[in-house]
């Protein structure tokens, strides 16, 4: 029986030699996955938020979505925007042209006068797409 390093079996295993090029690798594929799972989990936040559908359109109305900001605590709304404004100028900065035009800024037109936060329309890039 071998007196080197085993594996379950009693044979010798190979030690590995460090491969510098291959952990680079793995580490700019780990990465790459990290940036493109929080870029689509942040997307996916942004369609639930505005309550976005697949084919154009929120089902929520002007009128609902006004609601739904009112029935948070303002500072919350700001910071929600803001938060949001803030993770897109960063993307934009670290890779621009990563994030599509449509989610740079709010899907409803929104004020803020200070004192309230209005919401208007769905903008025209959300409105739901005539058939052909």
């Amino acid at each position: 029986m071998s007196t080197g390093s085993t594996s379950g079996g009693g044979y010798p295993v190979p030690s590995e030699q460090f491969n510098a090029a291959e952990h680079a690798r793995n580490k700019i594929l780990r990465a790459n996955q990290f940036q493109q799972l929080v870029l689509s989990q942040w997307i996916a936040t942004y369609l639930d938020f505005y309550g976005l559908l697949p084919d154009g359109g929120s089902r929520y109305t002007t009128a609902q979505m006004q609601a739904i900001i009112d029935a948070m605590p303002a500072a919350t709304a700001r910071d929600i925007m803001s938060d949001s404004a803030a993770f897109v100028a960063f993307v934009n900065q670290a890779a621009p042209g990563v994030i599509a035009d449509k989610y740079q800024s709010p899907a409803f037109a929104m004020t803020d006068d200070g004192q309230q936060i209005t919401v208007g329309d769905l903008r025209p890039e959300w409105q739901p797409q005539p058939e052909v």
